[in-house]
């Protein structure tokens, strides 16, 4: 089993605990964004009370690494149905808790009730997702929602970048983006992630972060955002109907109706560049690279929330948390009300996704158009209206398109290639035997190396990649035995045209996991039919 359990009292845990700050290192209250006390007015505190550690009397910063320990430790000893693991250690060697909520321990992710994923703190000073996921662990294993647990099992990662929280940063302690990572599986934090996707298959999966709040838009509009919330579901091309179907008229109707219902205001996600005055003001991207968008691919109803946090220090803090814990509790009653016709939803997805005869969509872009929004006045706090170049997620505009093939060979001495195959969890097999067999070849063109790009411009935080235009040539493909065969029809057929298409931004060729130079036939290769 790829997870480990968290025995109390280990020598490791102990070493761990020991050496841990009891504060975070990086968070300095002196860079908080000062709002006007107009603008704060408009947030009042939530009439909530949590005993999670960020909220202990007179903490003036956010839950430590030793402090998420020792709470979860305690709630792990006296809550019967929850069980805590390490998935691995982080980059700068912290531990990594996963949290399992089932009635049958041994059952969970068996196919017999529906499994949620909740991910907390991919970003490291995005704190209020994790905080709630701490709210949330507690009412699953002993409080107010553990009867949900009769009809769905629940895992969550409460700080999926524990480095970068304890510095107070965004990324990784290898300044990668973590919800960059979610194709490739090249980070030990996000390898985690990708292994609880390929061992419990989640059905259903909210990843929590928060929005920047004055910065690039005083910027860019003269304003401070006003919702408390962002949400958006999976935007990505070839994605299966039905869960588009069911993010946009079962669950996204829940998680709205819960907001209104506690007074809190809410739009899609959106964000923009605010160096560049001519930059769009963007929903999230439609790239297969990112959480939500790569839970799609894996056949799970989606979501993206974000609330309004980043730069704001504590201001609100009770606010943001409840603003997580209100839509995580709305999704999580809604897939315990029908859990037989929401796995039947899953199953339809990865019928969807292996069985389509439409051809695939390599390239794509969001589309453009106007759109009216309200940010607020950072002197006044009066509304501030503002009209904007929007590029929508909800419509894409392929690009590039090719036929589906019966699936894709990759040498094999691509050993790293390959490696990424396996922890993607595709299907894949071997070749018995040489053969030859129809296809068609990709040739590299024009190939340069350039920054990747998302819906601001320029995305420093995936890294340099391999860009270029890559000619299909009809060939007969010489298969050599322990040549590495992915089929087509399969349910993460979205996910192998992410990694396999040499244009897409987040695959193999463009990560450099595979070899391109101008006029290079490539090792990957299109088959006509399977070897």
């Amino acid at each position: 089993m790829f997870y480990r359990r968290y025995v109390r009292g280990s020598f490791a845990a102990a070493v761990f605990l020991a050496s841990s700050a009891l504060s975070l290192a990086g968070f300095n209250p002196a860079s908080v964004y000062q709002e006007a006390p107009e603008v704060a007015a408009r947030y009042p505190d939530a009439e909530v009370h949590y005993t999670t550690p960020a909220f202990a009397p007179g903490k003036q910063d956010f839950t430590s690494h030793s402090e998420l320990m020792a709470f979860l430790e305690a709630l792990a000893a006296k809550s019967p149905a929850m069980r805590m693991e390490i998935g691995a250690r982080s980059q700068q060697a912290r531990v990594f808790p996963v949290l399992f909520f089932s009635r049958d321990q041994n059952a969970l992710g068996n196919g017999a009730k529906p499994v949620v994923l909740i991910i907390g703190q991919q970003h490291g000073n995005e704190p209020a997702g994790g905080e709630a996921a701490l709210v949330l662990a507690q009412r699953l294993g002993a409080g107010d929602l553990a009867d949900l647990l009769a009809a769905i099992d629940v895992i969550i990662v409460p700080r999926a970048n524990p480095d970068g929280a304890d510095a107070f940063v965004r990324g990784l302690a290898n300044g990668m983006d973590p919800n960059r990572d979610h194709t490739l599986l090249r980070t030990p934090e996000i390898q985690t992630i990708g292994a609880l996707f390929n061992q419990f298959h989640p059905q259903l999966v909210l990843d929590c972060h928060e929005f920047t709040v004055g910065g690039r838009w005083v910027e860019k509009v003269g304003g401070v955002q006003r919702i408390d919330a962002m949400i958006q579901y999976a935007t990505v091309p070839n994605l299966p109907p039905s869960l588009e179907k069911a993010e946009s008229q079962l669950f996204l109707p829940a998680i709205l109706q819960a907001f209104d219902t506690h007074g809190l205001t809410h739009d899609w996600y959106h964000t923009t560049d605010g160096s560049r005055r001519d930059s769009p003001v963007a929903m999230g991207g439609i790239g297969p690279d990112t959480g939500r968008n790569v839970a799609g691919l894996r056949n799970a109803v989606s979501f993206l929330l974000e609330t309004r946090g980043v730069g704001l220090g504590r201001a609100h803090l009770a606010r943001r948390v409840e603003t997580h814990v209100v839509a995580a509790e709305a999704i999580l009653q809604l897939a315990a009300k029908d859990p037989g016709a929401f796995m039947q939803l899953s199953k339809q997805a990865s019928i969807e996704a292996t069985t389509s005869d439409k051809p695939v969509v390599v390239v794509a872009h969001g589309h453009p158009e106007s759109r009216e929004m309200v940010f607020v006045d950072p002197k006044t706090g009066a509304d501030k209206p503002v009209t904007v170049t929007w590029v929508s997620a909800l419509k894409i505009d392929p690009a590039l398109t090719r036929p589906r093939p019966a699936g894709y060979l990759i040498s094999r001495d691509n050993t790293w290639a390959i490696d990424a195959i396996k922890r993607a969890g595709l299907t894949f097999q071997l070749v018995a035997t040489a053969a030859v067999v129809p296809g068609d070849h990709y040739r590299a063109t024009d190939v340069t190396s350039g920054a990747k790009e998302d819906v601001r411009g320029d995305d420093t935080g995936a890294g340099a990649i391999i860009k270029g235009t890559f000619a299909l040539e009809k060939a007969d493909i010489a298969l050599t035995p322990d040549d590495v065969f992915i089929p087509f029809n399969q349910p993460l057929s979205g996910l192998a045209v992410a990694l396999l298409e040499p244009e897409s931004d987040a695959g193999l060729v463009a990560n450099k996991f595979v070899p391109a130079t101008n006029g290079q036939v490539l090792s990957i290769s299109r088959l006509d039919r399977a070897p």
